[in-house]
């Protein structure tokens, strides 16, 4: 992998005291998977997407506690069409029902970010009905540029700036 294809971000990307490192979830490491994304967004992504670290970055939340609300991404940013692309993955402290009417508890998925216009949208997702990524998915969608922001309804906070500051700060 060339190493403009792949950058890192460190924990000092974030603001201090508001990222901890967290392992992979057991489902995704014992799969070797690759991060969710529609068939047009994996296909512009480099290999790297398919081969990253699953390593994760805590943006809000305390993993530890088990059912509550977390916001977490890889920590590994990848170029995607003059912006950034990060898995990034959800968990909430109670059931959901987002604007398609689709009910979760957690997700997961790739979010793409513009740093100059400071935006950030989803690409693709997969939905869990228990939390932390755990169970079966009981939805996936995948989503054309802008059609679905990243916002965190409910989370105090701004996660969604943090998440855009973090992709960005590498660039």
């Amino acid at each position: 992998m060339l190493p403009s294809a792949r950058i890192v971000l460190s924990v000092s990307a974030l603001i201090a005291g508001e990222a901890a490192a967290q392992p992979a979830a057991p489902a995704q490491a014992a799969s070797g998977r690759a991060p969710a994304a529609s068939a047009a967004a994996t296909a512009a992504l480099p290999d790297a997407a398919v081969q990253r670290k699953e390593e994760w970055l805590t943006i809000h939340g305390f993993p530890e506690l088990g059912e509550s609300d977390l916001v977490q991404i890889n920590p590994t940013v990848m170029p995607w069409q003059e912006k950034v692309a990060v898995e990034v993955r959800v968990s909430r402290s109670s059931l959901r029902t987002n604007q398609r009417n689709v009910s979760y508890q957690s997700y997961e998925g790739m979010a793409v970010f513009d740093c100059v216009q400071r935006k950030g949208s989803y690409l693709s997702l997969r939905y869990y009905q228990e939390p932390n990524w755990k169970g079966p998915v009981t939805a996936r969608a995948d989503f054309k540029e802008h059609d679905a922001p990243v916002v965190f309804a409910g989370i105090p906070g701004d996660p969604a700036g943090k998440l855009i500051r973090a992709a960005c700060r590498a660039r």
